[in-house]
């Protein structure tokens, strides 16, 4: 964990690139907290860590639907232990270890496409799972996550020399400024957003605070794993996955000055996920 005076050096570093999540508003830094000048919101500072993250009304209201969603994510992480939990996970199994490892060789492929970035934003950050992976690529990377749990994890378990600052933030309210950071990576949250709107508010908004890149990861309606999900629907009764298509997201980064420049698979026969490299004009 970084210790104050690298917590202060970091909150210095990007606080005139923050934006109230509620309003976009300008932000007053107080001793423990970040107030927008705005709207008057408050956002206490705990143990070096903005707690940024803001939650909409499709977040908080009751509704009937079967498997884990960002809502269930942000509760049951909140907790160091559950996250820990979770992050053990993909160490200890071996499919989720070789899963690990083809993600590092995509996005090393992915972000070395790209000039070196003086800021990116990892969003969500878990666990910092891949941060290791990104932070080679950038002279300041921003970990960010919705679970308290996951962002605490990270900070303790983060071994890179890169200079980093961690925050709690949502993906759909991001607290930053139009086009401010170099780059922001968004992997495994797509699929978790069960309305279809959701998913194309996710893309917009990384967009919206990226100057150059966006990179983030999504189930393919097309891909062999989800057939296969379809065809066995009706014996099988699982939910249908919440998916994108290559031409969805392809036709989002066009009507916001992007381009889908990239969209491999993360593998053929094991994943439906993709990762989609959209690049700012």
């Amino acid at each position: 964990m970084q210790d104050n005076s690298a917590v202060e050096l970091g909150l210095a570093n990007i606080q005139e690139l923050l934006a109230c999540p509620k309003c976009r508003g300008i932000f007053e830094r107080n001793v423990d907290s970040l107030v927008c000048q705005a709207c008057g919101s408050v956002f206490p500072i705990l143990d070096g860590v903005p707690m940024l993250a803001v939650l909409d009304e499709a977040e908080t209201k009751p509704f009937t639907h079967k498997g884990p969603t960002r809502e269930s994510y942000q509760q049951e992480y909140q907790q160091l232990d559950a996250a820990a939990g979770y992050n053990l996970k993909y160490k200890q199994r071996i499919l989720k270890r070789w899963s690990t490892q083809r993600e590092f060789r995509l996005l090393y492929r992915l972000l070395s496409s790209q000039p070196r970035s003086r800021t990116l934003l990892e969003l969500p950050c878990g666990g910092g799972r891949l941060s290791s992976a990104m932070a080679k690529f950038t002279d300041f990377l921003i970990e960010a996550d919705v679970a308290m749990g996951q962002v605490q994890y990270s900070q303790q378990h983060s071994r890179v020399e890169t200079a980093q600052i961690w925050m709690t933030a949502s993906a759909l309210h991001i607290p930053f400024r139009d086009a401010v950071v170099d780059g922001v990576v968004c992997i495994r949250l797509c699929h978790h957003l069960h309305k279809p709107e959701e998913r194309e508010q996710l893309v917009v908004e990384l967009l919206r605070v990226a100057r150059r890149f966006v990179l983030i990861t999504f189930f393919d309606y097309h891909s062999l794993k989800n057939i296969i999900r379809r065809v066995r629907q009706p014996l099988h009764r699982k939910r249908p996955k919440y998916t994108m298509t290559v031409d969805e997201i392809d036709n989002i980064a066009r009507r916001h000055n992007a381009r889908l420049e990239a969209y491999p698979q993360l593998s053929w026969i094991g994943s439906g996920h993709r990762y989609a490299l959209l690049v700012k004009s």
